[in-house]
């Protein structure tokens, strides 16, 4: 029986690398070592439907914010709050000690002024600076579809496209990019991930699951 077990892990694994089951990832990594001794997690920004459309993944960072679609709010979305919650939570793995308090951080980005010439660029920048902290990283929600039916029958599975962005403060530079872009293309793709599929079963992912495993998946490559 356990080489059995085994035998499935490892097919499951392999499965997990071909196309068919991959993510859809783009990840700039820096090769130099980096010191953090403090870093804040910057709420998600969400793009407005337009500028998903026309906008391309990799080259948001110096988009303004009415190129974003975006619009200045006095409350995160809860779609933003879940990202933000999830993207600290993993982050926490790797520099749980440098992290600045969440609630701090969400109400300096809140009610900070935003210009519609406003890069998020700039705007992580200026938060990183009133905080006073050496580093921050940002994410930048473009699809967050919910699953439409249940974990065993789905009319329209979980889609979820976002990118992340980890910036030096002091000189504005970026440090590291990931991208993540996931559509369940059917039941049994719950086999990209082997140990989801032995906790949980073969089901249709919420789009929270989705999210936190692409997070999950694209903080692997962080610079340590």
């Amino acid at each position: 029986m356990r080489t059995l077990i085994v035998t499935i892990a490892v097919t499951l694994a392999m499965l997990a690398a071909s196309p068919s089951f991959a993510a859809t990832q783009n990840n700039t990594i820096t090769t130099a070592r980096i010191d953090i001794s403090n870093l804040a997690v910057v709420p998600f920004i969400t793009a407005g439907t337009n500028a998903r459309t026309e906008k391309k993944l990799s080259s948001t960072l110096d988009c303004a914010l009415s190129g974003l679609c975006y619009r200045e709010q006095e409350i995160l979305t809860r779609t933003e709050q879940s990202l933000t919650n999830q993207l600290r939570q993993e982050v926490a793995e790797y520099y749980g000690n440098a992290l600045v308090p969440q609630p701090q951080v969400t109400q300096h980005f809140l009610t900070m002024k935003k210009a519609k010439k406003d890069t998020p660029r700039a705007i992580a920048v200026r938060l990183g600076q009133q905080l006073n902290v050496d580093h921050v990283i940002m994410g930048i929600v473009w699809r967050y579809q919910q699953r439409v039916g249940n974990t065993l029958s789905a009319d329209q599975p979980a889609s979820v496209a976002f990118d992340l962005f980890l910036l030096n403060v002091a000189n504005k530079k970026l440090v590291w990019h990931g991208s993540f872009d996931k559509t369940q293309q059917a039941l049994s793709d719950n086999l990209f991930n082997a140990a989801l599929l032995f906790k949980t079963g073969i089901k249709w992912l919420s789009a929270e699951e989705l999210a936190g495993y692409g997070i999950k998946k694209t903080l692997e490559e962080l610079p340590q």
